[in-house]
């Protein structure tokens, strides 16, 4: 009697067998047929070095990162000219903001965030010596 629970297999056909041409013995299996597919290691083919992560491209830019480079260079001219009335503080202005919404961009993509980082304390600093200038100006003119 056998066990209720356990699986009952057709002739020849067991758990750790390969089954049974059902057009008899006289055809020869097919090529490759009953093959470790992995190459006869025993547990399995080996995991390729970097398993689940896309080969990196060469060349191919971070998405989000246009508005950090954006913010970098208007941070930095903002930074170089603040001593412009005007274009100075404008240029630093619109660096802060190219950089924060570079840095939140490449942030979600998951990229390098360090040109919009430099945009934005270049943009800072910028900002911060055009208002230093113009307070020196002001306390000068005895305003």
């Amino acid at each position: 009697m056998s066990n209720p629970q356990e699986p009952t297999w057709p002739q020849g056909q067991g758990p750790h067998q390969l089954p049974v041409d059902p057009r008899g013995p006289q055809y020869p299996p097919p090529p490759g047929y009953g093959q470790d597919p992995y190459g006869g290691q025993p547990y399995g083919a080996p995991v390729p070095p970097g398993y689940g992560y896309p080969p990196p491209f060469p060349g191919q830019p971070v998405p989000g990162n246009g508005l950090g480079i954006a913010g970098f260079v208007t941070g930095l001219l903002g930074l170089l000219l603040f001593w412009v009335p005007g274009l100075g503080l404008v240029l630093a202005i619109v660096g802060i903001a190219l950089s924060g919404v570079g840095m939140s961009q490449i942030k979600r993509a998951g990229g390098s965030a360090g040109l919009a980082t430099a945009g934005l304390v270049c943009g800072i600093i910028g900002a911060l010596a055009f208002f230093t200038i113009l307070l020196a100006a002001a306390v000068g003119s005895g305003f």
